[in-house]
């Protein structure tokens, strides 16, 4: 993050990162509810502030953070929050498709063991959550292609493609396979999350500062 206004608003996301954390562990619904309200636009201005082009994957990374953000404190049914973030995970893909060249999809071996254990865990999923196994499965499927895509990205946004998930299965397990089996399932959630999203909007910036370097290079 190379400016010193990046710097001050990750130090914002992260101060209510962590009060939202101690507020989700502590069972303190109004001040998460709060916090959710400002984590996505402080991440968007962690992005805004910290690349170096204003690119179409940046635009697009921004406003599925901002259909995440609505999820996050919008969401006030199941099946609303899981509209908001499947529309947020469209616009990742939309915006991380132009790298799939080096994502997992050309590593078929590897690709195949994730498809694997993935399309598991959304079955398991689905069925558990009764009538809303098409909206399970759909967004499931979204999100699995997402954090694919993302490995072409860069790898901080591999592996918040991958912590996305996780969290999900986090969610997956507390609204429909086994809910409470997961001792302070929201808190779990969200220390998966955040970093998640963090980490995906790092890898955009770096993707971009890449770009930027490799194109001012002289052509010898």
């Amino acid at each position: 993050m190379p400016h010193r206004r990046s710097a001050v608003a990750l130090g914002c996301f992260a101060a209510v990162a962590i009060v939202d954390l101690v507020a989700e562990f502590a069972g303190w619904l109004p001040v998460s509810w709060g916090c959710r309200m400002l984590l996505m636009p402080l991440l968007i201005w962690v992005c805004w502030s910290g690349a170096v082009r204003r690119t179409r994957l940046l635009i697009l990374v921004m406003v599925a953070l901002g259909f995440s953000w609505l999820g996050d404190f919008a969401g006030f049914t199941i099946l609303l929050k899981i509209g908001f973030f499947l529309v947020a995970q469209v616009v990742y893909i939309a915006a991380f498709r132009p790298y799939w060249r080096r994502s997992l999809l050309t590593r078929p071996p590897l690709l195949v063991a994730y498809v694997i254990v993935l399309t598991a865990v959304i079955a398991i999923a689905a069925v558990a959550a009764g009538p809303l196994a098409p909206a399970v499965a759909i967004y499931g499927a979204s999100l699995a292609l997402m954090a694919v895509l993302a490995t072409g990205v860069a790898r901080l946004a591999g592996i918040g493609g991958f912590l996305f998930l996780l969290s999900d299965i986090v969610l997956a397990v507390n609204y429909f396979i086994a809910p409470g089996a997961i001792p302070h399932g929201a808190f779990v959630n969200m220390s998966i999350y955040l970093p998640a999203q963090l980490l995906l909007a790092f890898g955009t910036v770096q993707a971009i500062s890449v770009e930027a370097s490799e194109e001012a290079e002289p052509v010898a």
